[in-house]
């Protein structure tokens, strides 16, 4: 959590995955929160997820929480928060994008 509007994800692309293709799709927290994908935060496959109406303050409670805390195996699975990507890509579709 960088601030009371910006998220960072992990583990929903590769590394070597071009972000860029899905930036500005929008993508729900396991919270209720929605928000946009802002583009690629490092080289590793994270990413910013823009969220317009700001952070619960439960979200905030949790993400604070796992900052601060060691990752163990038994703490981890009860804090986790999940992003959510819908989309759709037509086979026929020349240009290949993805719709929502």
């Amino acid at each position: 959590m960088n601030d009371d509007y910006t998220v960072i994800g992990k583990d929903l692309f590769k590394k070597e995955t071009l972000i860029d293709l899905f930036a500005n799709l929008k993508v729900s927290l396991s919270t209720g929160e929605i928000g946009k994908i802002e583009g690629s935060f490092g080289q590793s496959g994270k990413f910013k997820i823009y969220i317009e109406d700001g952070l619960h303050e439960e979200t905030k409670n949790i993400l604070a929480q796992r900052k601060g805390k060691d990752k163990s195996k038994n703490t981890e699975s009860a804090t986790k928060i999940f992003v959510n990507l819908k989309f759709k890509r037509y086979i026929y579709d020349k240009d290949k994008k993805m719709m929502q």
